[in-house]
């Protein structure tokens, strides 16, 4: 489980996307990742609720101790 209260304490932050009429110009990702503070603390807001899956298909308890717990 991630933090507690870290729904509570960090606001949800999705990932930006690239304007459609520069994206068709090449294949690179159009979501640019988070940098790793970011996604340290998207992983604290899981609450371990007990649903399989995070918003994108992402085992939520394997998610947020990846996130939180690797060095």
């Amino acid at each position: 489980m991630g933090k507690p209260t870290g729904f509570l304490d960090y606001k949800r932050q999705e990932n930006e996307a690239i304007e459609p009429l520069s994206r068709i110009t090449n294949f690179n990702e159009f979501h640019p990742f988070l940098d790793e503070e970011t996604r340290r603390k998207q992983g604290a807001r899981c609450m371990n609720c007990g649903v399989p899956f995070c918003q994108s298909a992402i085992k939520l308890k394997t998610w947020s101790r990846v996130v939180l717990y690797t060095t």
